[in-house]
């Protein structure tokens, strides 16, 4: 028969047993957290080298996109599109065009420089496009010598340009035998435009 000195007999085995359950029992539990925050980390690990590989193979694209296109790039700062504004190089081309298309001289007037109205349109907000307005007052002989001396004006290489309107008028100057006298006035406004990309490093 099972008497108390059969159970004093086995509280200590009982004893040893509980103490084995429970830290096993922690063991187990312990074991599944380590695993989880294993799982976790590998996974991290995991999504780190995939980023890693997608700016790498970024990064090898961009480098290819910028082989390919900087000759063209270059061309375009050289040309004074690409950069911050040449103010005195747009002048002293109004005055080579001026004096190539032998006219009367040149008025201006340049505003502040403002963003360009249309890039939405263009899908090119973030070329940084800008426009500074020209107001131009030209004396013609004829009207074809305005388009002569906007061709003339392009020549120079200094940027770019849009022709927003010009309005003529004509003048009662009188004639004079053998003296050229201008019989036009011409009122245009220019568009320069410049692109200001971001991170991009203008050279002097």
């Amino acid at each position: 028969m099972f008497t108390a000195r059969h159970l004093n007999a086995l509280k200590l085995p009982l004893a040893v047993l509980l103490i084995i359950g429970i830290v096993g029992a922690g063991a187990v539990s312990w074991t599944r957290s380590q695993i989880k925050q294993a799982q976790r980390t590998l996974g991290a690990q995991e999504t780190q080298l995939k980023d890693a590989r997608a700016r790498f193979q970024r990064s090898g694209e961009e480098r290819d996109l910028i082989v390919r296109f900087l000759p063209a790039f270059e061309a375009l700062r050289k040309h004074g599109l690409i950069g911050p504004e040449e103010r005195i190089n747009w002048l002293e081309a109004l005055r080579v065009a001026n004096q190539q298309a032998q006219m009367f001289g040149a008025e201006y007037q340049i505003s502040t420089q403002q963003s360009y109205p249309y890039a939405q349109e263009l899908s090119a907000q973030r070329l940084g496009m800008a426009q500074s307005l020209m107001k131009l007052n030209l004396r013609l002989v004829h009207e074809g010598e305005l388009m002569r001396f906007f061709r003339l004006l392009e020549k120079q290489n200094v940027g770019a340009f849009d022709i927003n309107q010009c309005v003529l008028q004509r003048l009662n100057m009188g004639s004079a035998p053998g003296v050229a006298r201008p019989n036009l006035r011409a009122e245009c406004e220019l568009a320069w435009i410049t692109l200001n990309p971001p991170h991009t490093e203008h050279k002097p």
